[in-house]
């Protein structure tokens, strides 16, 4: 095996985390991934703590980019599908990042980014932070539900209407929308509907 080094670490550490998600991630599971003890991780990671803050920088970094074209909605809306795309695979990374983004580089200047965005578009003050904020969640927790859902082997299932004892005429109705999950048009529907929302609410004094 070629030397150790930093990046072979954290190259490991992400691995672990799109293989088994977020909580899988340690000293002891990047070790073995690398066919080494744990003590040898710790010339190139000082702790525990230190690897996971690292590994997350490192799945965070595609959402770090924020496109300013000067059409704030256009600028979320690619955001919003880079954020959702860069995470779904890492089980357990968005959840993370949604308790952490104030201590994660990438996901610092992609919401000082967005805010400038916002900004250049004439819209500052709580209404760039709440239009910010919400589109910023709705990615990572979009990435986070995905995640369960899949995880939990129900991206087809039977709804097991008999559960309850009154009838349940538009859900039955409706059924075959709900047999099979279909993750990429419910984040289109709720991106846009948040979009719309946003741009109805966010005009420029």
């Amino acid at each position: 095996m070629n030397a150790l080094t930093t990046d072979i670490v954290l190259a490991a550490g992400v691995a672990v985390v799109r293989e088994h998600g977020w909580n899988a991630l340690s000293m002891r599971a990047v070790a073995a991934r690398l066919d080494v003890t744990p003590m040898a991780l710790y010339r190139h990671v000082s702790s525990a703590e230190a690897l996971s803050e690292a590994v997350l920088t490192a799945i965070a970094g595609p959402i770090a980019e924020v496109t300013r074209s000067g059409d704030a909605i256009a600028d979320l809306e690619a955001w919003a599908r880079r954020a959702y795309a860069a995470l779904v695979p890492y089980p357990g990374a968005a959840t993370a990042l949604l308790v952490r983004w104030f201590e994660t580089a990438p996901a610092l200047r992609a919401v000082e980014g967005l805010l400038q965005s916002m900004y250049d578009d004439g819209v500052d003050g709580f209404e760039a932070v709440a239009a910010v904020n919400v589109v910023f969640m709705f990615a990572l927790m979009r990435a986070q539900g995905e995640q369960s859902v899949r995880s939990a082997g129900v991206v087809r299932r039977r709804l097991r209407t008999a559960a309850v004892a009154e009838s349940l005429p538009r859900l039955t109705g409706l059924m075959e929308h709900y047999t099979t999950a279909r993750f990429d048009l419910h984040f289109e529907y709720g991106l846009q509907a948040l979009l719309n929302g946003i741009a109805a609410r966010s005009v420029p004094a």
